[in-house]
């Protein structure tokens, strides 16, 4: 077989792995109270990282739940204004974020 037909082979494999992978993903039923105990997590800086993970990995079934996962989200990214670096242990919210999360868990425990 000829370069061409190989290449063609793979584009179709990493396509046809990509659509497995989106139709095997499926909403994840969070509830608020789950949402705002992983959110104080952050504000105590006792963070649940491997509930953290999982977090940013999955997607919320809840609509309204699944904006404020979002938000936290873009709250949390390295180059964000509410995190801060602490060295060795990683990163953590500066006071700013910290408000920001306490207004993200307050919206969680409206849901509620």
């Amino acid at each position: 077989m000829n370069i061409v037909v190989w290449i063609i082979i793979g584009i179709l494999i990493l396509v046809g792995l990509y659509f497995f992978n989106k139709w095997n993903q499926k909403p994840v039923e969070w509830n608020p109270q789950e949402v705002a105990d992983l959110l104080q997590t952050w504000i105590d800086e006792d963070i649940d990282y491997r509930g953290w993970d999982y977090f940013e990995a999955c997607e919320i079934a809840n609509s309204k739940l699944e904006i404020i996962r979002q938000e936290a989200l873009s709250a949390t990214y390295l180059k964000s204004p509410y995190i801060e670096s602490c060295g060795e242990s990683g990163e953590r919210l500066n006071e700013q974020g910290k408000e920001k999360f306490k207004g993200l868990k307050a919206k969680c425990l409206e849901l509620a």
